[in-house]
């Protein structure tokens, strides 16, 4: 066991002809060593035996897309190589583990995104120290890792016979032999107490499984989960088992007496107790069943259902995805973007969030600054934000897009849902952009959870909404509807002049901003 690296580990870097396959340039540089073997010119075959000679001695090779990229390349133009013995690790893979907690790349500072940072010029030789570097770095912070966690990370990140050099690594930190996968399993379990569904957790657990890394990326974001934590965006791409296995141990109610977690986690009063203070919800308006109607969406939309749901103004509609969305954000690290039509009621919703102490909200529109704009994306980016709120213009700015592309989706929320309906009296035409962007976005996996929200929607306009999500994605809304009814509303007729009548509406129309151009 080695408290830092040594020579025994080699970092390779390739430059690849990407229209002929051929290799045409390489560097490889061991820790510690004064001289580097580097090739841009000449015979590629005497290059590779006397890369196979600088080699000697070392027990690791290190690199980026190493297992899937160079090896192939490297066994395709010289079989015979001795190197190709060497157990292979591609240091982007244990950066997640490594790194869980936000943010991660910037301890990391050249690997981010699932790929190396480079300059105009591709520079094998510099890659292949950067590569080092970060390797370096990885190793360090896994030797502070807890025990049981490296046990874990052991047995699943080599399951497969091609990577035998994640094994290595591992034995190298634990000084011990890859565990048994009964050991591996009492290490996830104690992983798993007091922080996931323990029935959901023993079915898991009871499951045979060909491919530990979407488990490993799961267990690292469980080691920091109910912070500012998100998985890596190519995690996600790459290995989607690891994010659906976070939404069915933490997001997934099991229904089960027994289970402490989703007893605590899966009541919607004890999630409105833990972000807002309240005892209950609203007891009016009720449904159908006598039951509040603002629980009834609030349970719907934690239990994954597409809602539409109306409500009076003043009956806490806000409430309805806020709840959802906080337990979501906590329980999963996913956003909520919710589409709003006016600049106003967006700051009134931060407003009123951060009153309660709630700083995960985050606003984006065309009355910030730059630079307040780029630190909201970055919150954004980063996992600092659980909730996006925007109007449906921003959804064509491109950098809006590319921080939503960041983040895992945990539900789209239209505030206003009647402004998307043709028929609706705040009718905006950007919102029926809104359904196509999700389809999109979403491309082959499941829509996440869409609610719809509104204070007034007639028979037509209610069944335009519905009928928009149906076409565009095959989506049923369920339809809540709490009535219009208002009884902290009266009106009165009260007899006034032409200019007394201007200066009321011209007050009335000053609290509000004006929707925002395209």
């Amino acid at each position: 066991m080695h408290s830092s690296l040594s020579s025994r580990y080699l970092s390779l870097d390739l430059e690849v002809n990407k229209r002929n396959g051929r290799i045409r340039a390489f560097a490889a540089v061991r820790p510690g060593a004064v001289q580097q073997f580097v090739f841009n010119r000449g015979e590629l075959s005497t290059a590779l035996t006397g890369l196979d000679d600088f080699a000697g001695g070392a027990d690791f090779l290190i690199g980026p897309n190493l297992i899937n990229f160079d090896l192939h390349h490297l066994k395709a133009t010289k079989p015979d190589l001795q190197l190709l013995k060497l157990p292979p690790v591609d240091p982007l893979w244990l950066n997640p583990l490594a790194f869980p907690r936000n943010p991660y790349h910037h301890l990391v500072k050249h690997y981010q995104d699932g790929q190396l940072k480079r300059g105009q010029v591709n520079d094998p030789e510099l890659d292949a120290r950067l590569v080092l570097e970060v390797f370096s770095n990885q190793y360090a912070a896994l030797r502070e890792v807890a025990p049981d966690l490296l046990v874990a990370w052991h047995f699943l990140t080599s399951m497969k016979p091609d990577h035998t050099g994640f094994d290595a690594v591992f034995w190298d930190i634990r000084g011990a032999v890859r565990p048994t996968r009964t050991e591996a399993i009492e290490a996830i379990r104690k992983q798993l107490d007091g922080n996931a569904c323990t029935n959901h957790g023993q079915e898991f657990l009871n499951q045979e499984n060909s491919n530990g890394w979407p488990i490993a990326f799961a267990m690292a974001w469980l080691s920091v989960s109910g912070g500012n934590s998100v998985m890596p965006p190519w995690v996600r791409h790459q290995f989607p088992q690891a994010g659906e296995l976070v939404r069915l141990l933490r997001d997934t109610p099991c229904y089960k007496p027994d289970c402490e977690w989703c007893s605590e986690k899966h009541d919607p009063r004890k999630e409105l107790k833990r972000w807002f203070g309240f005892d209950d919800f609203r007891s009016e308006p009720k449904d159908e069943e006598g039951l509040p109607m603002q629980r009834v969406i609030v349970e719907a939309a934690m239990a994954r259902e597409h809602v539409l749901g109306i409500l009076p103004t003043g009956t806490g509609k806000s409430l309805c995805y806020q709840i959802p969305a906080l337990s979501r954000y906590d329980k999963t690290g996913a956003l909520t973007v919710v589409i709003s039509p006016l600049v106003a009621l967006m700051a009134d919703q931060v407003a009123g969030m951060e009153s309660h102490g709630v700083g995960c909200c985050v606003a984006i529109n065309g009355l910030l600054s730059l630079p307040e704009r780029a630190d909201a994306l970055d919150r954004v980016r980063l996992g600092d934000a659980g909730i996006l709120l925007i109007s449906p213009e921003q959804l064509r700015s491109t950098a809006v897009r590319r921080v939503i592309d960041q983040r895992e989706i945990g539900s789209w929320v239209l505030d206003e849902a009647h402004c998307l309906s043709k028929w609706g009296h705040d009718f905006r035409p950007d919102y029926r952009y809104i359904g196509r962007f999700m389809r999109e976005r979403a491309g082959k996996a499941p829509i996440p959870p869409i609610m719809c929200l509104t204070a007034t929607a007639k028979p037509d306009v209610m069944t335009d909404i519905r009928q928009h999500f149906k076409d565009e994605l095959d989506v049923e809304l369920e339809v809540f509807d709490g009535g219009a009814h208002r009884s902290n509303l009266e009106f009165t007729v009260v007899p006034t002049t032409g200019g007394e009548k201007f200066s009321h509406i011209h007050h009335v129309l000053s609290t509000y901003l004006p929707p925002e151009m395209p």
